[in-house]
């Protein structure tokens, strides 16, 4: 019976782990830097994390995962509630979509998928955030933001298949 328990309870663990670990990589992002640049165009974490497991297991990171950390980062980020969120959903819909498209293909692909679907959610942030303010933000530190984000991309990639491949592989 205790090694049902453990067993159980370590199941459980590994279920949350893609959530977690996209958690603990958002909460670093946010660590105060003392660049203003660095402070104002920060790669979206949130994003890539949403994408590469929506595509490598969304049976552990589904919807629910996907609200959460939406919620988790628009608490740290400090911007109008719903912002990081409604983003993050419109990443969800369309990496559910294409992932037909983009399961089992090599990195190159999965990068230009991400350079792709990017640029949709950036717009959907700008213009909520947009509307919010009742005025156009200036676009520049947008494009910036995104180049910084796909520039990170294969490192924030890399750190979430250290992950699949160490603790969930034979899932």
């Amino acid at each position: 019976m205790k090694e049902n328990w453990q067993e159980n309870a370590l199941n459980h663990f590994y279920a949350l782990m893609p959530l977690l670990f996209s958690v603990v990589l958002v909460a670093l992002s946010y660590l105060p830097l003392k660049s203003s640049l660095a402070n104002n165009a920060r790669p979206d974490i949130g994003l890539m994390c949403v994408y590469f497991w929506l595509i490598y297991r969304p049976d552990l990171f589904n919807l629910c995962s996907v609200c959460f950390l939406g919620i988790f980062v628009d608490i740290v980020s400090s911007t109008p509630f719903g912002n990081y969120l409604f983003s993050m959903l419109v990443m969800c819909l369309l990496v559910t979509n294409l992932v037909k498209y983009l399961n089992g293909r090599i990195f190159v692909v999965l990068w230009v998928g991400i350079a792709v679907l990017m640029p949709i959610c950036f717009f959907v942030q700008w213009l909520l955030l947009s509307v919010y303010y009742a005025e156009p933000l200036p676009v520049l530190p947008l494009i910036f933001s995104y180049l910084v984000s796909l520039a990170f991309y294969p490192i924030v990639g890399g750190i979430n298949a250290v992950i699949l491949n160490v603790f969930l592989q034979d899932d």
